[in-house]
């Protein structure tokens, strides 16, 4: 909450929302959670009020491809992996949903992998609550599969395409096929051309890297090419010194990391605050319950939503509440926080419409 990009990106969500129908009920719960919000801010305590109204929840943790700065596709999640059962999810949106503005369906897998997604994304605009995925783009293959996404209700789609030609997508994206992502965004398209929608809002995704840091300007050729809606050029995470030397590209204001010591470190300072522990928690496939996504394999578990009574039971607990007190007091203590990007301003190198 004190960094100029959490705030950015929660006043976008404003925005998106004064199109939703927003009830009474909804409006005084925000209010409850951004007034616990600064006081907890300000009096340096944990002070929580309400109910999140915002919700990543993981389909898959599963995924068909083998990226190497991926901690799926590295194969180096240690937690138990799998699909979310849609009985589990309704369960979860049918006590979350009469608070929920904002519904995100990703983490750490590819969320297409669950055969379930779009029964879960249904039953999720339902409840009139707005619905963003991210895809690494092999599930929409034909002109049917693209129709049913577009008739989901789905608002926004993230596709990430790492490269504007097949040799230098593959050098990342392992396993993938360049082609037939491109042959899916083209469906795509199409099908909300033929049943006259304007979602979902199509969001191509570039991480910029030392192999395709040659292909932005033909990236954006392509994008608008293919008419999506939107491009954004990120930078890259990474996990050690040989994975900087490997992947990170060469100008400096293209990485999000600076040496010092001869080791890396965010660029920027860690701040004793994060939005996510006060308005989203992450639920994993198996139904653990975490403080985010960078949180990849339930280090600091603050419950089991599948084997607790309720999620509002955990979001209150004892555990979460801690965990608050963790954040608020000294942050840098957190391994998990140590390679966030939460309030990075380096983040998102460009995004705009296309």
């Amino acid at each position: 909450m004190n960094s100029t990009a959490s705030w950015r990106r929660f006043l976008t969500l404003g925005r998106r929302v004064l199109t939703t129908p927003v009830t009474p009920g909804q409006v005084a719960n925000i209010l409850q959670v951004l007034a616990s919000s600064l006081l907890s801010s300000l009096f340096r305590r944990p002070i929580l009020w309400g109910r999140p109204f915002m919700l990543m929840m993981e389909p898959s943790s599963l995924c068909n491809l083998r990226c190497p700065l991926c901690a799926v596709g590295a194969n180096r999640l240690t937690r138990k992996q799998g699909n979310m059962p849609l009985d589990r999810f309704c369960q979860i949106i049918d006590e979350m949903g009469p608070y929920l503005l904002h519904l995100t369906l990703w983490n750490q897998g590819e969320p297409f992998v669950n055969p379930d997604l779009l029964a879960m994304i249904r039953y999720a605009k339902a409840r009139k609550m707005i619905v963003l995925t991210s895809t690494n783009g092999h599930f929409l293959d034909s002109r049917e599969e693209a129709e049913q996404l577009v008739a989901s209700g789905l608002d926004d789609l993230i596709i990430s395409l790492d490269g504007a030609s097949s040799e230098t997508y593959q050098r990342y994206r392992k396993g993938g096929d360049f082609s037939k992502v491109v042959r899916g965004i083209r469906h795509l398209v199409a099908a909300k051309i033929r049943l006259g929608s304007e979602q979902p809002y199509i969001e191509l995704q570039f991480l910029l890297m030392k192999h395709n840091q040659h292909e932005i300007e033909t990236f954006r050729a392509l994008a608008r090419e293919l008419r999506v809606d939107k491009i954004s050029v990120k930078t890259v995470q990474v996990e050690s010194l040989e994975e900087s030397r490997q992947f990170l590209p060469q100008r400096r204001t293209h990485r999000r990391y600076i040496m010092d010591r001869g080791t890396l470190r965010l660029k920027g300072r860690i701040r004793n605050n994060c939005r996510w522990i006060w308005f989203c928690p992450v639920i994993n496939s198996d139904g653990t319950v975490c403080a985010c996504c960078f949180d990849k394999d339930n280090a600091f578990p603050l419950g089991n939503v599948f084997q607790s009574k309720s999620l509002t039971h955990i979001w209150h607990g004892e555990r979460y509440r801690a965990f608050r007190r963790r954040i608020l007091s000294n942050k840098r203590q957190l391994p998990l926080c140590q390679n966030c990007s939460e309030g990075l301003r380096r983040l998102v190198l460009w995004k705009q419409a296309v």
